[in-house]
């Protein structure tokens, strides 16, 4: 089987070792590609350097709605944004957005950040992975009104509801899910997960956060994603090969990848 973690993280103190370690372990329980979420102008840097040596590995350019508090929209700040967006290995605008839950940043930030990162994506031609947390009647009007209604879109981490998905979907949306489909108390999220067209379906561990039972408490690694895989299988009474194949598919046509 061939698994496609759409959306990861390197532990932040992680050394060049473990995230060796990292990827050997997802490879060996078959996730073969992984995208490295950019989240500011420090990490993306280093994801370019790990993915022009790896590949199966691609990453994305863009600011996190919790680290634009430093970004200004100068002018250098996005030509060097622009210069990274053309970069062999990046794939999509990322991850960008809004974030009503922890608020480290004001809204009235991230939303200034947010039209940026929009602006970019339409220019560099690239997907957008969207961050959309608690933050919905803010988020959605902003890409309708930047974003061409045929522009691709992961919605990752996808924890609204049917309501909002039927929204996003008039937008060319995919939506990834992650190990919150495997908790206990977590039924809205499968809720959405039942519904979602299989052809916007997407895997995703959001490591190192939101580990898969029977994990929780450790953290999370692109290693999980048969895991939730699983899981998904279950809900939509799917095998755990199909859900492999048409998720792997999706993500190729999302990040406009050649088939294997």
């Amino acid at each position: 089987m061939d698994f496609f973690d759409t959306h990861t993280h390197f532990p932040e103190d992680s050394t060049p070792e473990e995230q060796e370690a990292l990827v050997m372990e997802a490879r060996q329980a078959g996730v073969n590609h992984l995208l490295l979420a950019g989240t500011s102008l420090e990490d993306i840097p280093r994801h370019l350097a790990f993915v022009q040596a790896h590949p199966g590995m691609y990453t994305s350019v863009g600011i996190h709605p919790e680290c634009c508090e430093n970004f200004t929209g100068e002018a250098g700040q996005l030509a060097q944004l622009r210069q990274w967006c053309e970069r062999p290995g990046v794939v999509a605008v990322g991850e960008v957005g809004l974030d009503a839950h922890y608020q480290e940043t004001t809204l009235a930030q991230q939303e200034t950040c947010l039209r940026a990162m929009l602006a970019l994506a339409v220019e560099c031609s690239l997907p957008v992975v969207l961050h959309c947390r608690e933050a919905f009647a803010a988020c959605f009007p902003i890409v309708e009104e930047l974003l061409p209604p045929e522009h691709p879109i992961q919605v990752h981490s996808f924890a609204d509801g049917p309501r909002e998905m039927e929204q996003w979907l008039t937008r060319n949306a995919y939506f990834s899910y992650n190990g919150m489909v495997t908790f206990k108390k977590a039924e809205n999220i499968r809720e959405t997960l039942r519904l979602v067209p299989l052809d916007r379906l997407l895997l995703e561990t959001d490591a190192p956060y939101l580990t898969p039972a029977p994990f929780r408490g450790t953290p999370n690694a692109s290693k999980h994603i048969p895991l939730i895989a699983q899981r998904i299988a279950q809900e939509r009474g799917l095998s755990l090969e199909e859900v492999a194949a048409l998720t792997t598919q999706n993500a190729r046509r999302l990040f406009r990848l050649p088939e294997a």
